[in-house]
């Protein structure tokens, strides 16, 4: 039987008090998920490694049957993959998330204010020595390349989503012996409306192989994505990525477009893999309303679509690790698993 893979990312948290004791899911009016749910089963379990953290570089790779032994340290690589950036095997390449900051502490993780325009527009005039190689990659997203040294590959993973409201001398601390890095961060400082920003680099990554996705299950497999991370886990596996049209990896994204995708894929795959990453970029906003609105539309716009035309198919509906839309962070504990055959 075929089977569709749908990853609702950092779709499951606790129970909440403020929602009568329910998850966000529970609370959410999801008439479809709700007969997946009782013509299927729901169960728990958690994906990632028992010493690593719950990220979805970890909970993915591990998802999909990839040995802890495989798993990069950082994802920083493979979203440079997925956005067909070379990395020699002598660089090292960092996420570097454009961040504001307000009375010396991180006020956001991701360009608060800004317009993607904007950090478009500022992206390309960021100022480099020639040993570092910039890349904008979308919204508030960035990436560096530069030669690998051990100080470097040494950093502490600092998330920045992880961090808000954390001082940023702590912050900084972190590479402020490495002088390429500093410089960098200093140089590229700017202010607008009040506000103060810069670009952070964090989470060092290397060039790493991962085992194809027909190597280990001997099937022909697909991916509707646009989350960077999941474009370079498909690619790294040898699975075919979709192009999108109108996908933001937020919750703007065009989940009828999705859908349709979805579908279109099933007809020519054994699997195919759908990852919606919009809950998990509200829940690091904090903004739990935001949260249950997008499972919301997930269900009207995605899950209908599966529910009504996925025939002769298997469908699994899962959440790759935990997000708090309280704490702003990904925590450790079991996420949801649906199963049903259409």
């Amino acid at each position: 039987m075929k089977t569709i893979l749908v990853i609702i990312d950092g779709l499951s948290e606790d129970k909440i008090h403020e929602l009568g004791n329910k998850t966000p899911l529970e609370f959410a009016c999801t008439p479809f998920i709700d007969k997946i749910i009782e013509q299927g089963n729901h169960s728990q379990r958690t994906f990632y490694p028992s010493h690593r953290q719950p990220d979805s570089l970890n909970c993915i790779l591990a998802m999909l049957g990839v040995d802890e032994r495989y798993i990069p340290q950082n994802r920083a690589y493979l979203e440079a993959l997925a956005s067909d950036i070379s990395v020699e095997h002598d660089e090292v390449v960092l996420r570097c998330n454009l961040i504001s900051i307000k009375d010396g502490k991180m006020e956001s993780f991701n360009g608060k204010n800004l317009t993607d325009e904007y950090m478009k527009k500022v992206s390309l005039n960021v100022k480099t020595t020639g040993e570092i190689k910039f890349y904008h990659i979308s919204g508030y997203r960035n990436l560096i390349v530069l030669k690998k040294s051990r100080e470097i590959m040494s950093m502490k993973n600092i998330p920045p989503h992880e961090n808000v409201g954390s001082g940023m001398a702590e912050i900084l601390s972190n590479f402020e012996h490495i002088e390429i890095l500093k410089e960098f961060a200093l140089r590229n400082e700017f202010s607008k409306n009040g506000s103060s920003y810069m670009f952070y680099p964090w989470g060092p990554s290397e060039y790493s192989e991962i085992p194809s996705f027909h190597e280990l299950h001997n099937k022909s497999c697909s991916c509707v994505c646009s989350a960077e991370i999941v474009k370079g886990i498909a690619k790294a596996m040898k699975i075919d990525v979709v192009p999108l049209k109108n996908s933001t990896a937020d919750v703007s994204t065009d989940l009828r477009e999705k859908s349709s995708a979805v579908l279109k894929e099933i007809k020519n795959h054994d699997v195919v893999i759908a990852h919606i990453n919009g809950t998990d970029e509200a829940s690091h906003r904090k903004d739990l309303a935001e949260k249950i609105s997008f499972i919301e539309k997930i269900d009207r716009e995605f899950m209908s679509e599966l529910y009504n035309n996925a025939d002769g198919t298997k469908i699994i509906v899962v959440s790759d690790h935990q997000t708090s839309s309280l704490t702003g962070r990904h925590e450790k504990g079991n996420v949801d698993v649906i199963c049903f055959e259409k």
